[in-house]
């Protein structure tokens, strides 16, 4: 009968303690030096095997710290052998040797961690190999939220290993906070900083040199330690695949919690930002122009495409980040719930200011260039957005967010609904039909239009929009009806397309409709009627 060597890992019964912020501190170790020894680096060489040490180091401290019994000497072996195979760095140069024992070391480093430093080699099969292999490249990339959700978790009474919900110090809480809302700020800042080149211009002022010297050293050392954090993580619970799904089965996976100091931290970190940009935004939108104008080629139509969708894409951000921000905290207290409370509802006025400045942009493009798809469903999605927020404050913020989620929900199909309705290509056809002065049933022929007027984009829309662009076509000018008559020519005659799998009434309409006015569309495209041929427009 063949003994195998049981880690309480495999237990789902009995998991080994989890220190989190010995795995935390040290993989932040091993990434500040991995970002030292790689970063601005010609070719890899001590520095990969200082990297390597600094990993085995750093399993040895954290599974000192998890009160770990010693590893097994099959576990030794591995991470030995890891680190000495990583010394080809020095002794080669060659590009694919190089990589070859990369691989290497990196299996050598996986291998243990199957069963959290237990034996398991001997009397194994391949399959094993395989999920050791599967299951640290696992850890590596999402181990780390294991290690994030303990440390949002409810603490562990040491006495008698019972969970119990402690309240942690305030300069915890105060750093949880802070990691909290970071990520938070890098996301809705970049988007602020890509939608508004006053307010890029301000943040490139203050932090622009910093973030061109730190910046690549900031991203490497944190995907380092992200990923050294989850092979800790990994390594001190095993990197199993079939325990994982256990584990997750069995409930074993608590859910993640906050308190109102670190939703406080996180979310006025968050209202800052937002204050900052819409202070910007009242200086373009209310006697700011001149800020704008003097900027070096910049028009007024390229702000406000530049802005429009990421500021569209911060707004959409904006009510999951309060959502999930209300789950963390569960039952606050009084004291929490007021907190949260004013935070979210400051939070739900700057985003009404930030739509106001997403729709303004829009307002000032498509005087210039008329409406587009993206712009009409991104007015719908924001006005949509802008309702959802006053639900958002009627349900979520007075502590009912149960009756949140039908209601939203139920809006966001109706609003798909009405545009079906409405037709959105039709629509977008006769606004940019109306900016150009053109009237859909009355009006001469071969009026001027002015620059923004698109009309190859208007042919370009789908089968929804033949009927009005073939209803207004004799009222086009001369050189958008050319243009106009030879797409719907070239894009509905031909029955090719009539292929059963993609058979829908529009499709076929158009079809029938251009086919029957056929000739009519190739007067009005021919050069007879003094458009120009293909080979002359190219």
């Amino acid at each position: 009968m063949r003994s195998t060597h049981r880690s309480g890992a495999e237990t789902p019964g009995s998991p080994s303690p989890l220190p989190h912020r010995t795995v935390w501190a040290t993989a932040l170790g091993v990434g500040a030096l991995g970002n030292l020894v790689v970063q601005g680096t010609d070719a890899p060489g001590l520095g990969m095997v200082l990297f390597f040490v600094a990993l085995a180091v750093a399993v040895g401290i954290t599974g000192r710290a998890a009160r770990r019994t010693p590893f097994s000497p099959e576990a030794l072996a591995w991470l030995l052998g890891g680190v000495l195979l990583s010394t080809a760095f020095l002794f080669r140069a060659s590009g694919p040797l190089q990589f070859l024992a990369f691989v290497a070391a990196a299996g050598a480093f996986a291998f243990p961690a199957l069963r959290a430093g237990a034996a398991w080699l001997r009397g194994s099969g391949m399959s094993d190999v395989i999920e050791a292999v599967a299951g640290a490249i696992g850890h590596a990339g999402l181990g780390a939220v294991r290690t994030a959700a303990r440390a949002l978790s409810a603490h562990t009474d040491a006495s008698n290993g019972a969970r119990v919900a402690t309240a942690p110090t305030t300069l915890t809480a105060v750093v949880r906070g802070l990691l909290l809302g970071a990520p938070l700020l890098l996301v809705f800042g970049a988007l602020f900083v890509g939608a508004d080149e006053v307010f890029e211009g301000i943040v490139a002022g203050l932090v622009g040199p910093a973030i061109e010297d730190w910046g690549p050293h900031l991203i490497l050392t944190a995907v380092l330690t992200w990923l050294a954090a989850g092979y800790l993580t990994g390594f001190l619970t095993g990197t199993r695949v079939r325990h994982t799904l256990v584990v997750i089965l069995a409930g074993r996976i608590r859910r993640p919690s906050i308190g109102a100091v670190e939703a406080a931290i996180a979310l006025g970190l968050v209202a800052l930002l937002f204050t900052a940009f819409v202070a910007v935004q009242f200086r373009y939108l209310f006697g700011g122009a001149g800020l704008v104008e003097v900027t070096p080629g910049l028009t007024y139509a390229e702000y406000a495409r530049e802005g429009f969708g990421r500021l569209t894409l911060a707004s959409a951000l904006v009510l999951p980040t309060l959502l999930v921000t209300d789950w963390l905290l569960g039952s606050p207290g009084r004291g929490g719930r007021t907190v949260f409370l004013f935070l979210g509802g400051l939070q739900l006025i700057l985003l009404v200011l930030v739509i106001a400045s997403a729709f303004q942009r829009v307002i000032v493009y498509t005087q210039a260039y008329g409406f587009t798809e993206s712009r009409l469903y991104g007015v719908v999605f924001l006005g949509w957005l802008t309702l959802l927020g006053f639900w958002f404050a009627a349900s979520v913020l007075r502590g009912r967010r149960e009756r949140f989620a039908a209601p939203a929900l139920l809006s966001g199909v109706a609003v798909v609904v009405g545009l079906l309705f409405a037709n959105p290509d039709a629509v977008i056809v006769r606004a940019n039909l109306s900016h150009a002065g053109i009237a859909l049933d009355a009006g001469a022929a071969g009026l001027p239009v002015g620059p923004g007027f698109d009309a190859a984009y208007l042919a370009s829309l789908s089968a929804d929009a033949v009927p009005t662009l073939l209803g207004v076509l004799p009222r086009l000018p001369h050189d958008s009806r050319c243009i106009v008559a030879r797409a719907l020519l070239d894009r509905w005659e031909s029955a090719a397309e009539l292929d059963w799998r993609s058979w829908n009434v529009p499709r076929v309409r158009a079809h029938r409709r251009v086919r029957a006015d056929a000739e009519a569309l190739r007067r009005l495209s021919a050069p007879a009627s003094g458009c120009l041929t293909e080979e002359a427009i190219g």
